[in-house]
């Protein structure tokens, strides 16, 4: 259900996603999950139905979506294989803006070929903090900054400490420091194309949830040119708060309460069976109540997103507020909504009988993911008591 009024076009790519997820990516999920393997199948199975290319301009070849029906889309990839969705999420996150504002040389390398369904990208941001062999550990010192020479950016060894689809994507968009480019607010971006740079992957991904994500660290070294750069007319912080920020931090919040709804969509099913003896799980009044407060947690957070999409999709967001709140909210109904599943549903949960605590893992996931709750909260209490 949507409380929030879609358009028909918003309800059909809603229903072909949901219908796509249910065939190509449901299927795989279990296995990605038990093996910790990369879902190329169902990454490739996005790509074929043009979804790479979901935010693309369609002068460019792409879909040309808004904000919202993005939210949904991710949401019913969510449902069906949290670790696909966030791999798809990364790369939306990666080439939005390359998609929103290309330089014209950008266009011919970058949109086009990502319109045709040739670019599949992920945004490696942290630098790897630890000694060398230790690359897990994220360092608090921010990006690397990076000289120029002779129209090269020289990237000199340089490490990443968690890259979603680490080695299985075509581009690269690098958070850093560029000499003489860097600007007010977080980082500088540039294009990295994964076939004209040395690279490697320098770690094995084996997570506690979002197990195929392939989430690893990864070593950079070569020069990028600096026609790669992204968006050197405006200030960075412009750059993070009206193109990058409001695509990232929702599309956290709905592969999250993909998560709780998929989840939540299995319960509908499971506890309504009935058991040899004619009972079911909702005859208890417990877990009754507990589904029914579980579909109002689930709705009222979707309504929210949805909301706060549609605020961004009409310009008329203000301050990052509204996003950040959007992102805990749903991150941590996903919470609430599977540790009741993992409680409704016992020993049949806890044995891996029914994938509850595959989505129970993942859910956890989002709690320190993208924007980290701690970390958001400290920015919503900032926006509501601004120092004077």
């Amino acid at each position: 259900m949507n409380y929030f009024p879609l358009t028909k076009e918003q309800e059909n790519w809603k229903n072909s996603v949901a219908e796509l997820a249910m065939q190509e990516i449901g299927p795989l999920a279990a296995e990605v999950d038990s093996s910790g393997t990369y879902p190329q199948q169902s990454i490739d199975a996005l790509g074929s139905a043009g979804l790479w290319a979901l935010r693309t301009p369609e002068e460019y070849g792409g879909l040309g979506a808004d904000l919202l029906t993005t939210c949904l889309v991710v949401e019913e990839i969510a449902k069906k294989c949290p670790s696909t969705a966030m791999c798809y999420k990364m790369h939306l996150e990666a080439v939005e803006v390359i998609n929103l504002i290309p330089t014209p040389y950008q266009v011919e390398r970058f949109v086009k070929p990502l319109g045709a369904g040739k670019v599949f990208a992920s945004a490696p941001g942290s630098e790897s903090g630890g000694q060398e062999g230790d690359d897990w550990r994220p360092s608090t010192a921010g990006p690397s900054t990076f000289q120029v020479d002779n129209g090269n950016i020289i990237i000199d060894n340089v490490r990443k400490s968690y890259v979603t689809s680490a080695g299985h994507c075509t581009h690269y968009v690098m958070f850093c420091h560029v000499d003489g480019y860097y600007k007010e607010g977080p980082a500088n971006l540039i294009v990295i194309e994964s076939d004209n740079i040395d690279w490697e992957v320098v770690g094995e991904w084996n997570g506690l949830g979002m197990r195929g994500n392939g989430s690893a660290p990864m070593r950079f070294n070569g020069s990028v040119p600096e026609s790669h750069i992204l968006g050197t007319d405006i200030s960075t912080k412009i750059l993070w708060d009206s193109y990058f920020g409001p695509l990232q931090i929702l599309t956290y919040g709905a592969a999250y309460i993909g998560v709780a709804s998929g989840a939540f969509e299995l319960a509908l099913i499971e506890a309504g069976k009935r058991h040899p003896s004619g009972s079911r799980r909702i005859d208890s009044p417990m877990n009754f109540r507990r589904m029914a407060e579980m579909s109002a947690q689930i709705e009222s957070a979707r309504a929210m997103l949805h909301s706060v999409a549609s605020i961004a999709d009409h310009g008329r967001a203000t301050s990052p507020l509204p996003y950040l709140q959007a992102k805990v909210v749903c991150s941590e109904t996903a919470v609430r909504v599977t540790q009741e599943l993992m409680t409704m549903f016992g020993g049949t949960a806890y044995a891996r009988r029914l994938p509850f605590e595959r989505y129970f893992r993942d859910a956890r996931a989002g709690l320190i993911m993208g924007v980290a709750n701690d970390q958001a909260y400290q920015r919503i209490g900032g926006l509501l008591f601004p120092e004077e």
